[in-house]
């Protein structure tokens, strides 16, 4: 009997022990296979920490090898406010080093938050003090910042990143973003309890972006943001831009406007009215007189005038309800003046004279030509294209030829007049000088370019121009002072915008350089206010570049493209309008 009561408890033992391993196997098996990746997860977040590692930016040179925006190694000061084990103690030994208020860290440090930035790309040596306090839940990361050498230099160029992700939000920075940002990479590390770094897992390096070197010169760039800036200053203007181009391969040397800021600190710029933007590509304006050169090309490749063929013009034209008139008003009732002439003096009724005599068709084909209605397809953001009148009635054929009811880039108007300077061939403009597949296509034949070039030298040495001559140069250029459409209602308002664009030497380009101030108030015509400003930047970039004077004497090669530079007998030979 008692033999018979041993075997029932040593059954019932070994089916209490044959449960309890079921139970035990079954809670292995769901804690290694079944939940094990959840309770991983949750491991991992409590001791392991993934941080990310942006990628040093490309550096981005100037055409000489100056660095205008390079990728420094700075600080980030960062908390783990779990693991801090005594807040107010650590925002006060932090405060003081990092130059913010004790309360500002305790609020931070209060979130209920892994991972917290309490201090970005902040000075190396800043760093390296945080971390000599060894703080629990406190650590220092190396992250780049995006740095530029030569401060408030080219900023609507160059633009500048920002954002979480450290990406290009303007300008160059962004147009490259994909090639100046490279591959962020990341790191793990395991931590104790406290937040102290115990070892690292792994890390994949960042692998930093390509470097660009642009065709910019920053010394010819900074003297075109200094002129500019004098001129606004003198001339109580809005803004002005300047860009120097070389015309026989479209490389851009300066592309300049004011007001200036520095990228590092872009927020202080006034978006709203937009001074980050590059408004020589982003933005149309009317061009005025200096559209005149595109209506006598016109004329000129198609035969219907030579530079010495004369006009006997009225001092205005009614048309409708309009009367157009010269700038100047001592202007006789009647005169004669050639076709340079026309040119070089900016006369609005022979510019008039000329677009009838072309006619439509004609005057859109030579505007199309030079590239006025289509993006050119610069490297850069946000480039407008041309934009003419959807609708011609009979006034259209009087406003078009002498730069009114067209709109145009800054950008557009320079690149047009370098086909000219490059006998007659449009060169793709371009920012960076490793920049492929660029197109080029004829305009004009060499011979009508090299007769613009003649009667334009006309222009700065007898005409209109005057103020952009150079001593030891020989100048060719085209004055313009353009209404500025009035915004809230029809027609024109007070505002102006005064411009020259030229080409020097005149015999041989090497330059050609556009410069339009907005809105100046104390003087306004073109003459006066942008051709100084031409000359000034001209004249550095001519000897900082070592190009000498061209070979030929005055009234030579020129006066045999333009056609004869006097007026013709019984002419009157005013001082010039725009």
């Amino acid at each position: 009997m008692s033999m018979s009561r041993t075997h029932k408890r040593l059954a019932l033992f070994m089916g209490f022990a044959v449960v309890f391993l079921v139970a035990l196997f079954a809670r292995t098996f769901y804690v290694q296979v079944v939940a094990a990746p959840s309770l991983q997860e949750t491991a991992d977040n409590q001791h392991v920490r993934t941080i990310k590692l942006d990628a040093p930016r490309g550096t981005i040179f100037d055409r000489n090898g100056d660095a205008l925006a390079i990728s420094r190694t700075m600080a980030s000061i960062y908390a783990d406010p779990r693991h801090v084990s005594d807040p107010a103690k650590t925002a006060a030994a932090l405060a003081p080093i990092l130059g913010l208020s004790k309360q500002e860290l305790l609020d931070k440090l209060a979130d209920d938050v892994g991972f917290r930035y309490l201090a970005r790309k902040i000075d190396p040596a800043i760093g390296a003090r945080v971390k000599a306090l060894k703080l629990d839940g406190i650590g220092v990361l190396s992250e780049p910042k995006r740095v530029y050498p030569k401060g408030a230099l080219a900023p609507q160029l160059l633009g500048f990143v920002g954002g979480e992700d450290y990406q290009g939000m303007e300008g160059l920075e962004y147009e490259y973003d994909e090639v100046l940002s490279g591959k962020p990479g990341q790191t793990q590390v395991v931590r104790d309890p406290s937040g102290n770094r115990l070892s690292t897992i792994s890390t994949t390096d960042a692998v930093p972006g390509t470097s660009l070197t642009l065709t910019i010169d920053s010394e010819i760039q900074f003297e075109a943001e200094k002129a500019l800036a004098a001129a606004v200053d003198e001339y109580d203007a809005t803004r002005a831009c300047a860009l120097v181009m070389d015309p026989s391969t479209g490389e851009i040397l300066a592309m300049a406007s004011t007001p200036v800021f520095s990228p590092e600190d872009y927020a202080s710029a006034d978006l709203k009215k937009g001074e980050a933007r590059n408004w020589m590509v982003t933005d149309q304006c009317e061009p005025g007189s200096t559209f005149k050169m595109v209506t006598v090309a016109a004329a000129l490749e198609n035969g219907i005038v030579t530079p010495d063929t004369p006009f006997t013009l009225p001092n205005e034209i009614r048309v409708y309800d309009k009367t157009i008139h010269e700038a100047d008003t001592n202007v006789p009732l009647t005169r004669t003046l050639t076709v340079t002439q026309i040119l070089s003096k900016s006369s609005n009724i022979g510019a008039v004279t000329l677009g009838k005599e072309v006619g439509r068709k004609h005057l859109v084909d030579m505007i199309e030509k030079f590239g006025f209605t289509e993006r050119l397809g610069i490297d850069f953001p946000g480039e407008t294209r041309g934009q003419l009148p959807q609708r011609w009635n009979g006034v259209t054929i009087y406003q078009v030829p002498m730069g009114q009811g067209v709109a145009v880039s800054p950008l557009q108007l320079a690149t047009a007049y370098a086909a000219i300077a490059n006998d007659g061939v449009l060169m793709q403009p371009h920012l960076v000088r490793e920049a492929a597949d660029l197109w080029s296509r004829r305009v004009v034949s060499p011979a009508v370019a090299a007769q613009l070039r003649g009667m334009l030298t006309v222009t700065v040495e007898q005409g209109t121009g005057k103020n952009a001559r150079l001593q030891g140069y020989k100048v060719a250029g085209k004055t313009g002072t353009a209404q500025k459409p009035n915004e809230k209602t029809s027609g024109y308002s007070d505002q102006v915008i005064a411009s020259f664009v030229g080409m020097v030497p005149a015999d041989a380009p090497r330059l050609l350089i556009l410069v339009m101030i907005d809105e100046p108030k104390t003087e306004h015509t073109g003459a006066k206010v942008a051709a100084p400003v031409f000359a000034t930047i001209a004249d550095f970039a001519l000897k900082r570049l070592g190009i000498a004077p061209g070979t030929l004497d005055e009234g030579s090669a020129e006066a045999k493209a333009a056609g004869t530079s006097t007026a013709p007998e019984g002419a009157v030979d005013p001082a010039g309008s725009e």
